[in-house]
């Protein structure tokens, strides 16, 4: 009977081991290297630059999918129907642009993210922020999120770019690891309705909940 059990045990082991093999094997496959017919049928993966960024196929949270820098120095939520525009990268820093436009509100996304390492103004918050201010032709004050892991500075304003109804809503900041000194992300993000649109009413608190769940999702890898 001890046998039979024995025998028993180690064919349930071989068969467990056997499927978290195949399952691990799995999920080493990167969409950018799979068949974009098997891909999610949205921007985020049909573009084939920017499925280079994706993580994986698993939805993070409903229309957000993962995204890695090429340095692998930070993850985000990425917004499924948003596609890669643009990339500068060095050894120790990163840019990454990214737009949307969401068909149902004739509303464009455009934004940014530059990531920062091993610089030591990095350290210097006001400083970061007297930088992104002067790029962004802004001159108010800057919010303060403080998280387990990062310190978020977040600020927003409108324009009217030549006399549009509608103004464009622009979302600003900065991100600091507290783990890890030297590490940081700046960031921008308008909204404005499309040129061609006929209809088009913004919300700008549905825009700003937006890019602060992208911001807070901001995760820094141990560089």
């Amino acid at each position: 009977m001890k046998k039979i059990i024995l025998i028993c045990f180690s064919l349930l082991l071989v068969l467990t081991g056997g499927c978290s093999m195949n399952d691990n094997n799995a999920e080493t496959v990167k969409p950018k290297d799979m068949n974009p017919k098997d891909l999610p049928q949205v921007p985020a993966f049909q573009d084939e630059k920017t499925r280079e960024y994706m993580v994986s196929t698993k939805e993070e949270e409903p229309g957000y999918y993962l995204l890695e820098s090429r340095l692998k120095g930070f993850r985000m939520l990425f917004p499924e129907d948003a596609e890669y525009s643009n990339s500068e990268t060095s050894k120790t820093n990163e840019s990454l642009f990214f737009d949307s436009f969401n068909k149902k509100t004739n509303i464009v996304m455009n934004a940014s993210v530059k990531f920062y390492q091993n610089e030591s103004f990095i350290n210097e918050p006001e400083n970061m922020l007297d930088i992104i201010s002067g790029k962004n032709e802004y001159k108010g004050d800057f919010e303060k999120l403080e998280t387990k892991d990062k310190d978020i500075y977040f600020a927003s304003r409108q324009e009217n770019f030549d006399k549009e109804e509608t103004p464009s809503y622009i979302f600003l900041g900065y991100i600091k690891s507290k783990k890890q000194d030297y590490l940081g992300m700046e960031y921008s993000f308008m909204f404005s309705c499309s040129a061609n649109a006929n209809t088009c009413k913004q919300n700008p608190k549905d825009n700003e909940e937006k890019v602060k769940k992208i911001i807070n999702s901001t995760t820094f890898g141990d560089m």
